[in-house]
Parts: structure tokens; C-alpha cells; sequence
């Protein structure tokens, strides 16, 4: 028997910054740019493709593309304020009910966090 989980990964560049940032990295207060790493995991009930990868992919760039902001005209994202537990928050939210387990959000692909369902069909999150 094998739990089967189906992973999107998208690359997303995107500015963000925190206001509150304390003195060893107050530079962190200022809007500075990362590429997000996002990392999806997806319930799945077998190994035949029940989802398709580049369809959930695109389904996520999508929706970040119209939940926030372009940043200065340019092909990235203005998060803001969202730190990468938000941004992970907010991703699985949305897409919890279409099977979305965990959702990891790294900057640079080095550090971030990841959040996940507390159950297998996906119940949202919340802190």
C-alpha cells in the first residue's frame, strides 16, 4: 500500500519586505527580490496521472498573477508584507479543495517554510 502525493513546483519571482524587521536585518524592511520557490503537494488515489503537473502549475501561477499585485510594471509579484509562511498560507487556502496537501514557499530556493493540511482531503489551514 503507498500514499501517492503528486508535487508541482513553480519558480516565481517576486518582491516582499517586513516592516517590522529588527536591527541585524533592517534591510529586510525595504522591498528586496527573491525567486519564490513553490513546491505543491497534491492527494492523488493512483499513479496514472489522475492530475496533470503542468495543469496545477499553471493553475497556481495563475492565481497568484491576479490575487496580488504586479510589482512596478515588471513579470513579478509584490507580496508585500506576506512572509513565506503567508504566501504558503494563502496558496494552500486556495486549493485546498482541489486535493493540495502542503505547500512550501522557499526564497531563493535556500530557506522558507512549509504548511500543510491537517487532514489527507485537505481542509485548508489556519493559524
Amino acid at each position: 500500500m503507498f500514499i501517492c502525493e503528486m508535487i508541482t513546483c513553480n519558480e516565481i519571482e517576486g518582491f516582499h519586505h517586513w516592516p517590522e524587521a529588527p536591527s541585524p536585518v533592517r534591510f529586510l524592511a525595504s522591498p528586496h527580490r527573491h525567486i519564490f520557490v513553490i513546491r505543491c503537494g497534491w492527494s492523488v488515489e493512483h499513479n496514472d496521472r489522475e492530475k496533470e503537473i503542468f495543469i496545477f502549475q499553471n493553475l497556481i501561477t495563475e492565481y497568484l498573477f491576479s490575487e496580488f499585485q504586479i510589482y512596478q510594471g515588471q513579470y513579478a509579484i509584490d507580496f508585500g508584507s506576506y512572509s513565506c509562511e503567508s504566501i504558503a498560507e494563502n496558496i494552500l487556502n486556495q486549493f485546498a479543495s482541489l486535493g493540495m496537501c502542503w505547500a512550501e514557499v522557499l526564497e531563493d530556493g535556500k530557506g522558507g517554510a512549509k504548511l500543510q493540511t491537517s487532514a489527507k482531503n485537505g481542509t485548508g489551514v489556519s493559524f
